[in-house]
């Protein structure tokens, strides 16, 4: 009897034992599928994350070629849809995982009714996901007038008309998160934001006001001027800043000559005029890549585009673009430059001014000089201006990523744009008549060539030229199930 009794409890532990065993493998696969699983997901939202990142990067590319491939030597270009409809593949890793995505081509409608589709797919350890991120879409575009005579336009054919005075319309203070007005600030251009507009004191707008959407305006505006509500997106500066401007530029014009012997003059050095006394870091500091200037100096830039960290003008000090010169300044992310959160790379006090010879609306020339700033995604930066009565300060500032503050008695004319706006005190914000921004910086919505096409008094007619396509996100949605052979990449999304 005891035999028995001994196999069958053997058995029966063993049978226990097996089924523990059975147990925690399935566990085991099953937590070993989730993590792959999620590797899969984050692997997809990373390749969407590139092709957006593509996109902002090749928008001017974009404008005359739908899509982007990798070419032959590794790097992106334009190109042609394929035979479905679809932009080539794009394939890349990420930690132990891999993604591919396909984008909709440019200038196309994706099933969804948006303006662009991307569809990025996630594998890791055999287990694959799919998402779809739709976007809509925000291109710059350039107006052409011309006579029917084929003669080019005057530009002065509407003079009086609203088209001419409208420049109010135009967004000159930009702020993507939000725009904060307080004091006596007199802004006297239209205002732009994806956040609220924040009205305290006397502060009012003599412009349109544009709000997020779902935001609110509570600052005054001036009768006669639209509000609406919508979102925009502004052109990071890296999509038109030159890719080789860490090595051609102009930052060699502010260079001190040495004053030894001409056969060491470095090359070009002191092009650009300056009426104070130069040395080791006035007006240019070669080593921090800054530009200062104090007391009564006035520094005159007459080359192209210069590479630089940080601008300071204190004083009565003077910056001026020489007329018959493009003056643009590209100021490099504050990581790069070895900054400080929250250091100001743009610093403006006291009676200084910034102007160009090259303004005169009078004889509707505009030229103004532009001061553009990566910033950073991971710290804070800043721009401070100040100014006091009877300065009017001429250019354009552009930071996507960076926070612009406005104080004093100063007047401005030009675009003032940037990630969040903060003006408080007497300043004045506006624009002459007929003036533009630059198009590469325009968020605006996109005219049919018709409509711009139209003739004014039987003489004038418009052409509208996309020089740029700019992506605004809409939505995100998992796709079910892998790809099928024979259907459009985002099936089943």
């Amino acid at each position: 009897m005891a035999l028995p009794v001994a196999l069958f409890g053997m058995i029966a532990s063993m049978a226990l034992a097996g089924a523990a065993v059975v147990a925690t493998v399935d566990v085991q696969q099953g937590s070993h599928r989730d993590n792959s699983s999620k590797s899969a997901i984050a692997a997809a939202d990373a390749g969407a994350n590139v092709a957006r990142l593509r996109l902002a990067r090749y928008a001017t590319v974009l404008a005359t070629k739908p899509c982007l491939q990798v070419g032959a030597s590794g790097t992106l270009e334009g190109t042609t849809a394929s035979a479905d409809g679809w932009c080539p593949e794009v394939a890349g890793t990420v930690g132990g995982a891999s993604y591919v995505y396909r984008v909709t081509p440019a200038g196309t409608s994706c099933a969804t009714g948006t303006s662009l589709c991307v569809v990025s797919s996630g594998t890791a350890d055999g287990v694959t996901r799919r998402i779809e991120v739709t976007y809509d879409e925000s291109p710059v575009l350039e107006t052409i007038d011309e006579e029917e005579t084929g003669e080019e336009s005057t530009g002065k054919e509407n003079e009086g008309s609203e088209e001419e005075e409208g420049s109010i319309g135009v967004e000159g203070l930009i702020g993507i998160d939000g725009i904060e007005l307080s004091g006596n600030a007199d802004v006297r251009v239209g205002i732009g934001t994806n956040g609220d507009v924040t009205g305290v004191g006397n502060a009012s707008v003599c412009g349109d006001i544009r709000h997020g959407i779902g935001k609110t305006n509570t600052a005054d505006q001036c009768n006669g001027y639209a509000e609406t509500e919508g979102n925009k997106s502004l052109p990071p500066v890296s999509s038109f800043m030159p890719s080789d401007i860490a090595t051609n530029n102009s930052n060699y014009r502010l260079v001190k000559c040495t004053k030894t012997k001409p056969t060491k003059e470095p090359t070009g050095c002191e092009l650009d005029t300056y009426t104070g006394t130069r040395n080791s870091t006035k007006p240019w500091d070669a080593t921090a890549r800054a530009i200062s200037l104090s007391g009564n100096s006035t520094l005159t830039l007459s080359g192209g585009d210069y590479w630089v960290c940080s601008l300071s003008l204190s004083g009565n000090s003077q910056l001026i673009a020489a007329a018959g010169s493009d003056v643009r300044l590209f100021f490099d992310t504050p990581e790069n430059c070895g900054l400080s959160s929250g250091t100001a790379q743009i610093a403006m006090s006291g009676n200084n001014r910034i102007s160009s010879t090259g303004y005169l609306p009078s004889e509707g020339k505009f030229s103004m000089p532009g001061f553009y700033l990566l910033g950073s995604t991971t710290m804070t930066t800043n721009v401070n201006i100040t100014g006091n009565a009877g300065t009017v300060d001429e250019f354009i500032i552009y930071g996507p990523n960076t926070t612009i503050n406005i104080s004093g008695n100063g007047t401005y004319k030009g675009v003032i744009a940037g990630k969040r706006i903060v003006m408080v005190g007497n300043g004045k914000v506006e624009q002459d008549s007929g003036f533009q921004p630059p198009a590469e910086i325009r968020p605006i919505t996109e005219k049919s060539v018709e409509e711009e096409g139209k003739e004014t008094n039987g003489e004038v007619s418009s052409t509208t030229i996309t020089i740029a396509r700019y992506f605004e996100p809409q939505s995100y949605v998992e796709c079910s199930g892998d790809v099928v052979p024979g259907l459009a990449p985002n099936a089943n999304c």
